[in-house]
């Protein structure tokens, strides 16, 4: 195992609260890449890569680890101006050094010609400007040279090429610009991936460019120059000169940082967080902190796992088990599956129920009280399923054909259930059905939304319709009941909480989760289906032209799916799926 840990000036305080243990040492291997420079401007040389270095087996103490990705440098914008070099990138003190900007013309002299040298530790230069013979940038530390430029070597003077992490950027000549020096493949994430490769020089009048080096190296161009790949380190392309008008370099692509330990997870950072071959991955794209406290260690398993620093998610979009490893006081959101549309002036389908601890529970009710979970015990997690859509009717005021919306299923977690949205109502004049948040009713003839849940308040009632007008009414949303047919047919809006949306990567339109479905339309113009609310509620079918389709519910948020139109062509569409939410500090 990875961590060595000596119980020893240990502190511990509450279920959930502060834990430390020391000393205690985790063993990483980390790649840390630099941001490329920017492509020159005008028969501009390639970008330099960013720095590459590649450490293992080292030992961290238990803390917060700052994480700085670097950004790539900006390609030449004007004559007599060089590309940007990249930014640094860093942790645990070692620095990967930015790549060197290619040189930009038009002189006919200047330091600017030149490609600039690597940042220190080990920066790779950018390539030289053509037509005036620039100088490749030298690499710093194992850094890579960029190419020189080909200077009055006709017909085509090409450019140099950035240097890579592996080679030096090959020179521009009269045939054509200087490809940029190889990347460096390495398999820290499981695949071999190459990094780093310079960019690509550039010629004159429609002669050949410089390819990009290996490793997201960005190519030249005869126009723009091409970008480096985001989160390669790969130096920008070098900018041509198009009938007689100089052009800007791309790009350098932007830094990584990536860090492995064997075995489980028992540390907190990073865009992503994977396992891969035995060991935990995490890849910084950006900016962060690496944190090794055993404190950011999870205290559950079960779902997928993420943490802000403040809090531990554990999200479930499918049913599982959630089994704490120590007493826990948890937070939660439980959303059921949204109830399906149905067809002929169908009515949309309720949202499925929602209870949350945070920000506000369905229906405008009371928050919900934070659960107390006991270390060891297995808690059965249940994601409901959305309800199936309505079948498209067989013609004829209430016939058999015509069938409701399929009401959406619960979802449970421990103690706490939410109950799936109702489906909306079929045909002429069928009621909507009951759920966490009632369906709505069909058009052209009075009839009634489906009734939310009562107890506990968890939804909204689904909208009505008093046979003034060809369309189904809106299903019943969390924050918001659906609309009536005559005032449009919206389904409702659900609620927003962004304190479990944001950090989860869930919900829908900004955060909002449970959105009743919009009811179906008709032939008539003036009678358009209603919209989907706020938390991936489906909108419903339009039947004039142009058509469009019914929606189903937007799968993880219980949004209702969006009812089918009188003679249209889809049936009423599935309720999305539910979700289940937990969080606990860290």
């Amino acid at each position: 195992m990875p961590l060595s840990t000596t119980l020893g000036n240990s502190s511990t305080r509450g279920f959930g609260g502060l834990r430390t243990f020391g000393p205690t040492t985790l063993t990483v291997d980390y790649l840390v890449i630099a941001g490329g420079g920017g492509g020159g401007f005008n028969l501009g040389g390639g970008g330099g890569a960013g720095g590459y270095r590649y450490f293992t087996s080292q030992s961290l103490t238990p803390q917060n680890y700052i994480v700085t990705v670097g950004a790539g440098g900006t390609g030449g914008p004007g004559n007599n101006i060089t590309g940007a070099d990249g930014s640094d990138s860093v942790f645990n003190s070692d620095t990967s050094g930015g790549g060197g900007g290619g040189g930009s013309g038009s002189g006919p002299t200047g330091s600017t010609l030149n490609g600039r040298a690597g940042r220190a530790t080990n920066g790779n230069g950018g390539g030289g400007n053509g037509d005036r013979g620039g100088t490749g940038g030298a690499g710093n530390g194992s850094g890579y040279a960029g190419g020189n430029g080909a200077g009055q070597s006709a017909p085509y003077y090409g450019s140099g090429g950035g240097g890579g992490s592996s080679g030096d950027g090959t020179n521009g000549s009269a045939i054509g610009g200087g490809n940029g020096g190889a990347g460096t493949s390495n398999s820290i994430t499981g695949s071999s991936v190459t990094y780093a490769g310079g960019g690509g020089g550039t010629s004159y009048a429609g002669g050949p460019v410089g390819s990009g080096g290996s490793g997201g190296g960005g190519a030249g161009s005869l126009t723009a120059g091409n970008a480096g790949t985001e989160n390669s380190g790969g130096g920008g392309g070098a900018g041509g000169r198009a009938s007689e008008i100089g052009r800007i370099g791309g790009a350098g692509g932007s830094g990584v940082v990536i860090l492995r330990y064997a075995g489980s997870r028992v540390a907190s950072g990073g865009n992503t967080i994977v396992t891969s071959g035995g060991y935990t991955v995490h890849t910084f794209t950006s900016s962060g902190t690496f944190n090794t406290t055993p404190s950011y260690v999870a205290k559950a398993t079960g779902g997928t796992v993420t943490t802000d620093g403040t809090y531990w998610y554990h999200t479930f979009t499918g049913s599982g088990t959630f089994t704490p490893t120590q007493n826990l006081t948890a937070d939660y959101l439980v959303v059921a599956g949204g109830g399906g549309g149905s067809d002929r002036f169908g009515g949309g389908g309720g949202a499925g129920g929602l209870r949350s601890t945070v920000t506000a529970t369905g229906g405008g009710g009371s928050l919900e009280s934070a659960l107390s979970l006991t270390s060891g015990t297995s808690y059965t997690v249940t994601v409901g399923a959305g309800g199936a859509g309505g079948a498209q009717d067989a013609g004829g005021p209430g016939t058999a054909g015509t069938t409701d919306g399929t009401d959406g299923n619960n979802s449970v977690f421990s103690s706490i259930t939410a109950t799936g949205g109702g489906g909306g109502g079929a045909g002429d004049a069928r009621a909507g059905r009951n759920g966490g948040s009632g369906g709505g009713c069909a058009g052209r003839f009075s009839s009634s939304g489906g009734a939310r849940t009562s107890s506990p308040v968890q939804g909204n009632n689904g909208g009505d319709a008093s046979g003034a007008v060809y369309r189904g009414a809106g299903g019943g949303g969390a924050g918001a009941a659906g609309q009536t047919a005559e005032a449009g047919g919206n389904g409702g809006n659900g609620v927003q909480i962004t304190a479990f949306a944001t950090p989860t990567s869930t919900g829908a339109d900004s955060g909002y989760y449970a959105g009743g479905g919009g009811g179906g339309g008709s032939q008539d113009q003036s009678n358009l289906p209603g919209s989907g609310g706020l938390g991936g509620g489906g909108s419903g079918e339009k039947s004039t032209s142009p058509t469009s389709s019914a929606v189903a519910g937007t799968a993880n948020t219980g949004g209702g799916g969006g009812g089918g139109a009188h003679a249209g062509t889809s049936n009423g569409k599935q309720g999305g799926s539910g979700i289940v939410i937990i969080r606990y500090t860290v």
